[in-house]
């Protein structure tokens, strides 16, 4: 197979247990005429026997074993050696479902897009929750900074990786590759790549099932790393979004940033004072323009061990 219709990236590491589901969901699309790339990211248990078993069964699948990693160093290797027009990205612990390829592709290759969204379902544990848009219309083309400044304005942007069908070229003609190193490379991905976008199109289609385990890297009770991640990707981000044009979109972004940026500080808790040279406060000033932000930014600045207490007993008002 030159040059398959789609694609489908799945890094893979320590998913021994997980990674029949997610193999079974793709072998079983209703659209044949795909590729699998299983990138073996120096997984130490039985993944890496179990991706060349697969390969053996199936000539639609391609196995990369590599040094560990990270999940972006995986993504990028496997974006590298697709020969598909599109990509899809598939975390090897979630699934799809099985007209996911055909349905995206069909609307893809219907416009010409860049960028087919979806929607997807969250389970955890015996809960379902749905992951959709807000307050867009459907099947409607769009720049990829409209759709940016729509979702954020109504807070329905999601920057998983995995929630979107990309074209190939636009990918690689734009070098949009993951950083690698980095936990919560989607935040710092996601968002360079809808800037860059011509045609973006959303489809209501739930596709995409994402499992959340107890033993997941978000899940880790030492979030040290995730945050100090996060507070650097929201510098980086900075310096991109001070290039865009469009006044509004900037305000949206910027907003975003700030709540990223508190989360962040939150979620790896980075409130002692040995971290404080690894954020600025002056960073928050002037950036936020929902009264949520404004809220929560003049708390932390008064008084940061004030502000991580009312986020520990309010949860609901500060997530």
């Amino acid at each position: 197979m030159l040059s398959p219709k789609i694609s489908i990236i799945v890094p893979v590491y320590k998913v021994e247990n997980e990674l029949k589901r997610c193999m079974d969901s793709l072998l079983n699309q209703t659209l044949k005429d795909i590729e699998i790339i299983l990138v073996d990211d120096g997984s130490p248990d039985k993944c890496p026997q179990l991706c060349d078993n697969y390969a053996l069964e199936d000539n639609r699948i391609k196995v990369i074993h590599k040094e560990n990693g990270g999940l972006s160093d995986a993504r990028n290797v496997g974006l590298i050696h697709a020969n598909g027009d599109y990509i899809l990205f598939v975390d090897s612990d979630d699934y799809i479902s099985s007209n996911a390829c055909e349905v995206l592709y069909f609307h893809a290759i219907k416009d010409d897009l860049d960028i087919v969204v979806g929607d997807a379902k969250r389970i955890e544990k015996h809960e379902e929750r749905l992951m959709s848009h807000a307050n867009i219309s459907l099947n409607k083309i769009m720049k990829g900074t409209d759709f940016l400044k729509e979702q954020l304005k109504y807070h329905g942007m999601h920057m998983a990786a995995w929630l979107n069908l990309y074209k190939k070229d636009f990918l690689i003609e734009n070098e949009l590759f993951f950083k690698k190193g980095i936990l919560h490379e989607d935040e710092q991905w996601t968002p360079r790549v809808f800037l860059k976008a011509n045609n973006v199109k959303y489809i209501r289609f739930a596709f995409y099932y994402y499992i959340i385990r107890e033993n997941s890297i978000t899940r880790n009770k030492d979030r040290t790393k995730n945050g100090i991640d996060l507070i650097n990707t929201c510098y980086e981000l900075e310096k991109i979004y001070e290039k865009v044009e469009d006044k509004e979109l900037k305000e949206l972004l910027n907003d975003y940033l700030v709540m990223l940026f508190l989360h962040a500080i939150n979620y790896g808790d980075l409130y002692e004072k040995k971290y404080n040279e690894l954020y600025s406060k002056d960073f928050l000033i002037g950036k936020s323009i929902s009264i949520k932000n404004k809220m929560k930014v003049r708390l932390f600045m008064f008084n940061k061990r004030i502000y991580k207490w009312m986020n520990k007993i309010t949860k609901k008002i500060f997530r």
